[in-house]
């Protein structure tokens, strides 16, 4: 009977250590499952760091980008027109999915899924599909052919449930990509990118992996600049040379069509709460086409009065422990430790979850009373207290009373300070009634 217990114990915690390794490892899983699956990793990863839900994976919406980066590995084409004359949305419905979608596409030779995502994110238009509170559900294609490697990213909601307000603009004509081939340095250390048709600054950036914001600075070049076929684009300096210095940042955005809180942080590197801060808003505020946003103060400007950070968190639809700690720039760790939360809780909407300690309050001591001087007797003090030396300021000293003949005071009984002679007798009780029952414990184990 014992040996069943030890093997059912063992069984336990075999399951136990499974379910937790399982639980730990999922960022590694997501690589280990293939680039279809890092590649809505990461995508989450930047949905998490603008304080978004991640995306739930859809069969239907894996298979529809599967068929299109198929199609694109097999023709060696970059296009969200596919085979037949198909689009993202007829792909979708093809697949067995019912709603509306949105696609992002992105390849070149030997480009990583993290390559892959960085270009969406240096493209305001993918970039936006990437963050958008209108879809909540995705799937993922990988395929390589011609030497090349082919991603698609394909985001949906159910037809029958709103999307979130403020919602970003979906892609109503297909982006056609030029595959881009990398420049060999020159002999004095410099890159330079002659561009081709269909090519834009920031696919280029992506291809290089380099930041857009350099690429701009060392080509004097702006956010809203065009690039022509034939143009040279520098990548990289020649050795010793020292880039031009950086332009003032522009202190205030105007709204965009299609653009919202989020995008507007990440494109100009601002923290979300910052920009909330700066202007008085909340992360639901909705935008319009034509509000400017401040994103920097002017040189002198004074910020406005720093607001008292929240000390909860209510739970919305589709939010994790994950997301939520994401969210506030804490760790899973730290969310689960200030709310007392098991590894993997699960949370409902509406629950509420501190995300900063709770304040203490710490009660202020009463001052100390002065002893009441009995009646008829009066302080010496003034004729007994010492002249202070300049210089020194002395603390003050109990001044013995005058005390004059009276009746003699009922000698009072000695107690030790803090004791209670009615306290101590039910003590003494009590140790008799534990050494009695201390007792007739033992006297039963030895029975047995």
């Amino acid at each position: 009977m014992l040996r069943r217990y030890w093997r059912l114990a063992a069984s336990l915690l075999f399951c136990l250590l499974s379910y937790t390794l399982k639980s730990t490892s999922r960022p590694a899983a997501a690589a280990q499952l293939g680039p279809a699956y890092e590649i809505l990793d990461l995508v989450n990863q930047v949905r998490a760091r603008n304080g978004l839900p991640p995306f739930q994976i859809n069969a239907a919406l894996m298979a529809a980008a599967q068929n299109q980066a198929n199609w694109m590995a097999s023709n060696n084409l970059y296009s969200h027109v596919g085979e037949g004359g198909s689009n993202p949305q007829t792909r979708a419905t093809a697949a067995g999915y019912s709603g509306y979608v949105s696609e992002n596409i992105v390849g070149g030779t030997n480009l990583s899924p993290r390559q892959g995502v960085l270009w969406w994110e240096n493209s305001p238009v993918h970039f936006n599909t990437m963050v958008s509170e209108r879809y909540i559900e995705a799937g993922a294609g990988f395929a390589t052919g011609f030497d090349q490697n082919f991603y698609a990213l394909v985001v949906g909601r159910p037809a029958g449930s709103e999307p979130a307000v403020n919602v970003a603009a979906p892609q109503t004509e297909p982006l056609r990509i030029t595959p881009i081939e990398l420049a060999p340095p020159r002999e004095d250390g410099s890159i330079v990118h002659v561009v081709q048709e269909g090519q834009a600054l920031w696919t280029i950036a992506a291809y290089y992996d380099v930041d857009l914001e350099y690429l701009q600075l060392i080509n004097n070049l702006s956010e809203d600049s065009f690039i022509q076929p034939g143009d040279e684009v520098i990548v990289r300096l020649a050795d010793g040379q020292s880039p031009p210095p950086t332009p003032t940042p522009p202190l205030t955005h105007v709204v965009q069509t299609g653009e919202n809180l989020w995008s507007i942080a990440a494109r100009h590197h601002v923290e979300m709460a910052t920009l909330l801060w700066y202007n008085n808003l909340t992360e639901n505020a909705v935008l319009h086409p034509g509000d400017e946003i401040i994103i920097h103060l002017a040189p002198g400007q004074a910020p406005p009065p720093t607001p008292t950070p929240p000390l909860t968190h209510i739970v919305q639809s589709g939010q994790t422990a994950w997301t939520i700690a994401a969210l506030y720039g804490l760790t899973l760790e730290d969310l689960l430790a200030l709310n007392s939360l098991p590894p993997n809780p699960v949370l409902h909407v509406g629950d509420e979850l501190y995300i900063r300690p709770q304040p203490t309050s710490t009660p202020t001591p009463a001052p100390p009373t002065a002893p009441a001087v009995p009646a008829g007797q009066e302080s010496a003090a003034a004729q007994l207290s010492p002249a202070t030396p300049a210089g020194f300021v002395l603390a003050p000293t109990p001044v013995p009373a005058i005390v004059r003949p009276g009746p003699s005071p009922t000698p009072t009984p000695i107690v030790a300070a803090g004791s209670n002679p009615a306290g101590l007798m039910g003590l003494a009780i009590l140790a008799v009634a534990l050494m009695t029952l201390g007792s007739g414990v033992i006297v039963a184990v030895k029975r047995r």
